[in-house]
């Protein structure tokens, strides 16, 4: 199932990107406008995996590993979302049924499918072009 995490972490990414030192937790919280605690928690799952790095202390925070235009939403997206954009039923299906008996291989070529589609598209943006265009989009909102 979806965590909704995704999206978090590509604000994370592109605020990230736009400073070599980094950030705080509680900086980047402000952006997203999330408390920083929760955001610790989808933070932690990048540092995991190799995409953050962290820094302790008063100057602690964190910062982007590699250049954000190097880093696809498509390797963000594995990270935050490894089940994928669909999830089955939560229902068990009646398996004497012939529909139940085969509706979660039906429903899982589905997910597949549209994981495919999802993936080949975040393939072809980074973190660098969200960072870019967020910041382009801003400034048309700008007073």
């Amino acid at each position: 199932m979806a965590t909704g995490w995704f999206p978090l972490a590509v604000h994370a990414l592109a605020l990230l990107s736009t400073s070599e030192d980094g950030y705080s937790s509680s900086y980047i919280a402000g952006s997203v406008n999330t408390h920083s605690v929760f955001l610790r928690k989808v933070l932690a799952k990048l540092v995991t995996e190799g995409i953050l790095a962290t820094r302790e202390g008063a100057r602690g925070g964190y910062r982007l590993l590699r250049p954000a235009q190097e880093l696809t939403l498509a390797e963000v997206y594995r990270v935050m979302e490894p089940d994928g954009v669909l999830s089955p039923s939560v229902a068990e299906p009646n398996v004497a049924c012939p529909v139940g008996a085969g509706i979660r291989a039906a429903f899982g070529e589905v997910m597949e499918r549209v994981d495919t589609v999802v993936l080949a598209e975040l393939e072809t943006l980074t973190v660098a072009d969200i960072a870019s265009r967020a910041i382009e989009f801003g400034k048309e909102r700008s007073c």
